[in-house]
């Protein structure tokens, strides 16, 4: 048997871990740091470097950088258009700009632990973190990635949510005697909080919530966001944040020089959000165009207490979707907390401790000496046996899943198909009625519905529903649009990924056929 390794891809860092020959975690790193930056730069396009290696490359030409593309795979995101070294366009996105990191970096994973002469050094298996709250088509492309770079197939990969596996590391390191987790896992892009129960040697999923969108990039950019207004205070600019907000000939600039602006700071940004983890007080320096001409190099002295300002609103909303865990009647039902267990690189900054202490009173919050990496290591931990992974993990949905109604007065308005909260794996069916004789293919757009963040959210326009993908269900000919129906199921996984079915019936309910019919997702067809 060969390596298994545990991978949380993260929407600001990547960290793989391995079981090295003497059966310790091992996590990868990448010049001397296992956070590895989720980033890539094209210097052609085939010629692309990934990690620190592309961020401090960038600094010639931040049109070439690619960043988030983890979180851009849970939305209808436009393709990244860039500009490379030699001034040619190249467009990419998100799911694709996904492959290539992954390429390069299990293929550098690979090829350092075969140097370390490992018995049997190849890869073979691999347990992939998600956030809760990612959509199917995020966690398929994820999961798909991961297998080309591996040359693995689905079957050798398996999904888990990042905070199952922080709780199975929490329990590996401390040799916990409690059995009631809180898992707050504030990461790059989304904060997760979940209850997880070890009953019995399984670790399940009793209570989930979070916020996709309140993540530690948004720590950043608020920070960054304050920069930029010292800085245009400082020179006379008028630089907006936004890009949509710039006008070349308004702001005397460029748009290539406007953007190594906003890329500076965020750089800039993001290290001293991670400084201040550690310090009172940290100095920003940050080279600053004031015209296409003129370049300042701005610097200027951030504290703790003014970074723990700017940010207090977002550390208070993340303690209040907390407590709505803790005063869950799931929670009351397993008897209350034992500990709160933090998680996610963001779970670093101090203040959070003290946030989490004044809402939820004496519970007891353990922090590992690693916050960052503790749940890749989690992850495998699963992987090592991951034909058992199903057996020790218990995960429940996490959003709606459903269709837009198309009858009458409820026209638009969301269907659910699949609920929040059911114990995985689960399934459900939904018919489809033709709109014409010898129609081929019935397409259909399916969407997710948060509705703890969301109560109010009924319409498939309203904030809080999402189109996660399309369907396209390949039909036989000669089918009668008045007797026929078809049968499509859902059919959530126990590692949450979506697996799709149909099958077309007469209106009596008898199958027409027992031939296969084909269902495609739009997003992979390309």
């Amino acid at each position: 048997m060969g390596i298994a390794i545990g991978l949380d891809f993260g929407t600001t860092n990547t960290i793989v871990t391995y079981e090295d020959v003497g059966g310790k975690l091992k996590t990868y790193k990448q010049n001397g740091s296992p956070l590895i930056p989720s980033a890539i730069y094209f210097k052609t396009r085939d010629d692309y470097v990934i990690g620190q290696k592309a961020l401090s490359m960038s600094g010639k030409n931040f049109a070439g950088l690619v960043v988030g593309f983890k979180t851009k795979l849970n939305e209808n995101a436009v393709p990244y258009d860039l500009t490379l070294e030699d001034g040619s366009a190249y467009r990419i996105v998100p799911k694709v700009a996904v492959k290539l990191f992954l390429n390069k970096l299990l293929g550098q994973v690979q090829e350092y632990l075969l140097k370390k002469r490992i018995a049997d050094a190849t890869i073979d298996r691999a347990v992939i973190t998600v956030p809760t709250k990612f959509n199917d088509r995020a966690n398929n492309a994820i999961k798909t990635a991961a297998a080309s770079a591996m040359s693995l197939s689905t079957r050798q990969i398996k999904l888990v949510y990042e905070p199952t596996a922080a709780a199975v590391a929490a329990y590996d390191e401390d040799n916990l005697d409690a059995t009631r987790l809180l898992i707050y896992d504030f990461g790059g892009g989304t904060f997760d909080v979940s209850l997880m129960q070890r009953d019995k040697g399984v670790f399940q999923q009793i209570k989930t919530d979070g916020d996709p969108k309140c993540g530690g990039d948004l720590l950043t950019s608020i920070l960054a966001k304050n920069l930029l207004e010292w800085a245009n205070d400082e020179y006379g600019t008028n630089f907006p944040w936004e890009l949509d907000d710039f006008d070349e000939d308004f702001n005397h600039i460029s748009e290539d020089k406007y953007k190594a602006n906003i890329s500076a700071i965020i750089n800039e940004a993001n290290a001293a959000k991670i400084d201040l983890s550690e310090e009172t007080e940290t100095t920003v320096t940050f080279p600053f165009w004031t015209s296409n001409d003129d370049s300042e190099n701005y610097v200027v002295d951030v504290s703790r207490k003014d970074f723990e300002g700017m940010i207090r609103d977002k550390i208070n909303h993340t303690a209040q979707i907390t407590r709505r865990v803790v005063d869950s009647a799931e929670a009351k039902s397993i008897g209350g907390i034992d500990k709160i267990i933090i998680a996610g690189g963001s779970g670093q900054i101090p203040m959070i401790r003290s946030v989490l202490a004044a809402k939820l009173g004496d519970l007891p919050i353990n922090r590992s000496d690693d916050v960052s990496t503790l749940i890749s290591r989690g992850a495998a931990i699963l992987a090592k046996d991951i034909e058992t992974l199903e057996k020790v993990t218990a995960q429940k949905t996490t959003v709606q899943l459903g269709i837009a109604s198309t009858a009458g007065m409820s026209f638009g308005t969301f269907e659910t198909i699949i609920d929040e909260g059911l114990a995985l794996p689960c399934e459900n069916s939904c018919d489809f009625r033709l709109m014409e004789d010898g129609q081929r293919r019935l397409n259909i757009a399916y969407y997710e519905r948060d509705i703890k963040n969301y109560p109010s959210a009924r319409r498939i326009d309203d904030e809080g529903i999402t189109q996660v993908d399309k369907l396209e269900v390949e039909l036989p000919a000669g089918l009668r649009k008045a007797d026929t129906v078809v049968k499509v199921t859902f059919a959530v996984q126990k590692d949450s990924s979506l697996e799709l079915s149909a099958k077309v019936l007469h209106g009596d309910g008898q199958t027409v056929s027992d031939d296969k019919i084909t269902v495609n997702k739009t997003s992979d067809l390309f």
